[in-house]
């Protein structure tokens, strides 16, 4: 009888584990603690390797004792085989560290960054965006002044002149988003965004030539209650122009990696991030190394009309965000 109930915990352990490597299949990624455990793959990784390979190494120990631990045996072979399975979804998005290509003719670079209230300063982000040669810049936690900065700063490094468009939703920095779009794009007016707790901006093109580009910024799921619920809403309204509207750009802190069912559900978008190669390093927190941490911060971009040329993650400034960076060209 003991042995039987020994074997059915292995197995109950060991399914488990299967489990976490994709837990939006069960309706389970946003739901604590499910939500913060998936956005962080890596330490899964870790996790699961050095339990595995404890678990295995006594295992060998006891074998050379003349001992033998069956259950214990399969359960080491099921966390080890985990963590590469959780490896290599990261390694399917993308590792890469490669810098950008110079962009093709008639290609869209788009730029987002939270910059955390001036922890990327304007000089500093007019730099990165000048260096990438930006035509779009999503920043959240980017008061307009500081917006207004940044773009006078990438006109006297480039010479082209930005258009702004920003939305606040409440008193500090971290609740507001700024929209940077180049004139060379056309001229673009400001549209009612989607409804999320930091700002969101939106701004379509008056010819009706270019891209609808949507900068958002969900709340974070930090804490049970009412901070899971608006983070559901809003991940929600973020990622809702995705499903209804061709031709679509949305870009900013997300709050979510492509782990979280509403990330699953954004109709022909893709991630600029997975498509271009970079969508398994983090952006978030950036004081960590680039593999250690969560994809956060995306540009979608809708499949259909663009493809997606290269991507790129770069550190600017000290914000605790890294910068995304999305070379796009119409199909």
């Amino acid at each position: 009888m003991f042995k039987l109930f020994g074997w059915v915990l292995t197995l109950a352990l060991a399914v488990a584990a299967v489990l976490t490597l994709d837990p939006a299949r069960l309706g389970m990624s946003t739901h604590i603690p499910v939500t913060q455990a998936i956005a962080m793959r890596p330490y899964l990784v870790a996790g699961f390797v050095v339990l595995g390979g404890v678990l295995l190494l006594g295992v060998l120990l006891a074998a050379l004792l003349g001992r033998r631990w069956p259950r214990r045996t399969v359960l080491a072979v099921v966390l080890l085989g985990v963590g590469l399975g959780h490896a290599g979804v990261l390694w399917s998005r993308g590792l890469g560290d490669e810098p950008l290509p110079a962009a093709r003719d008639g290609a869209v670079t788009v730029l987002t960054l939270n910059t955390l209230g001036g922890g990327s300063t304007p000089a500093q982000v007019a730099d990165a965006a000048a260096d990438v040669g930006a035509d779009v810049l999503v920043l959240p936690e980017t008061s307009a002044d500081s917006a207004r900065a940044i773009a006078d700063g990438l006109t006297e490094r480039t010479g082209a002149a930005f258009q702004l468009f920003a939305e606040r939703t409440g008193e500090w920095d971290a609740s507001s988003t700024a929209l940077l779009v180049s004139e060379e794009l056309g001229e673009y007016a400001p549209a009612p965004p989607p409804t999320t707790a930091h700002g969101a901006v939106r701004a379509e093109p008056v010819d009706g030539t270019g891209p609808v580009l949507v900068g958002v910024h969900p709340m974070s799921p930090h804490a049970p209650g009412p901070a899971m619920e608006r983070w559901r809403t809003d991940l929600e309204a973020a990622t809702e122009p995705c499903r209804s509207e061709p031709g679509v750009v949305v870009a900013g802190d997300f709050n979510a990696t492509l782990d979280h069912a509403p990330m699953r559900d954004i109709g022909s978008c893709v991630d600029a991030s997975s498509e271009g190669g970079v969508g398994g390093v983090a952006t978030w927190p950036a004081h960590m190394p680039r593999l250690v941490g969560a994809h956060i911060d995306h540009v979608l971009v809708d499949g259909d009309v663009y493809t997606v040329d290269a991507a790129a993650v770069l550190e600017v400034g000290e914000s605790d965000h890294r910068a995304v960076v999305a070379q796009i060209s119409p199909k």
